[in-house]
């Protein structure tokens, strides 16, 4: 009989255990996957009456995020086939999970790349065509961003309100205006867990793609970055070959990836 006991928890249950994950990293890992981690289901890893471990899985069935304070290689197969998990997404900065994880792959696909820009980068002057201007988004202007996220990249409408609501009350949504036309924003959000980094994104409409705007904005909020002390980090899917692109042309590297691996039949 095994000596440990995986149970249903919280994500504030295991609030410790998270800290010293993070702590654990490599580099940091992408605000954006940190959120589909905390909106998985977590499950406890408990040796007596001590939480030593942790995980999170998705509806996949695949592990988003695992940590254990002590080397218990063995805790991982067992989470495999008691919770019938069926591969993780995992990066390549989280050191333990990626070498548990790769010791039960069938097959390894990289889903994204995660990019920082270092310190002591140079950064080029963003420049903007003449007449179109990049600032903040105020509240006023709330569904003229939600409207032009959910054309140019299909975002349900009820989600962006609110989190389009809360950037902007953050001063964290910036808009390019070309007139009174959104044609492209800009994020930057401090992050609460990981500072002082900061995730940036951006979009551009798909009738202004391919004119260099993507790395202008990005080129603009780097520099605001180094104003504020933030260090900025930002991802992409693999096959988004512009956006890399773009992100690579405004001074980020990346050395880090996001990896989706499926698991074999025998566990």
């Amino acid at each position: 009989m095994s000596a440990y006991v995986i149970e249903e928890t919280t994500s504030e249950d295991v609030k410790s255990l998270k800290v010293k994950y993070l702590e654990s990293l490599l580099a940091p890992i992408d605000g954006m996957w940190s959120t589909f981690v905390e909106m998985a289901d977590h499950y406890a890893v408990k040796l007596g009456e001590n939480i030593i471990g942790y995980c999170s899985i998705n509806s996949e069935q695949k592990i988003l995020q695992f940590y254990v304070e002590q080397d218990h290689d063995d805790i991982y197969a067992q989470i495999l086939k008691e919770l019938d998990v069926k591969g993780a997404i995992v990066a390549t900065n989280e050191l333990q999970h990626l070498s548990l994880a790769m010791d039960h792959q069938a097959s390894v696909v990289v889903n994204a790349h995660l990019f920082q820009c270092a310190d002591d980068v140079e950064l080029k002057e963003a420049i903007f065509s003449d007449g179109l201007i990049f600032r903040n988004v105020n509240m006023a202007e709330l569904q003229t961003a939600i409207d032009f996220a959910v054309e140019a990249i299909g975002a349900p409408e009820e989600w962006l309100h609110g989190y389009y609501s809360e950037r902007i009350n953050s001063g964290e949504l910036i808009g390019l205006w070309n007139g009174e036309q959104l044609i492209a924003t800009g994020e930057c959000r401090p992050s609460a867990n990981q500072k002082p980094y900061a995730d940036l994104g951006m979009v551009v409409s798909a009738d202004y793609r391919k004119k260099g705007l993507a790395t202008e904005i990005l080129r603009e909020m780097l520099h605001d970055c180094r104003k504020r002390g933030l260090k900025p980090i930002c991802s992409t899917e693999c096959e988004n070959i512009g956006a890399r692109k773009a992100i690579a042309n405004a001074g980020f590297t990346s050395q880090m990836r996001i990896l989706d691996l499926s698991f074999g039949n025998s566990i």
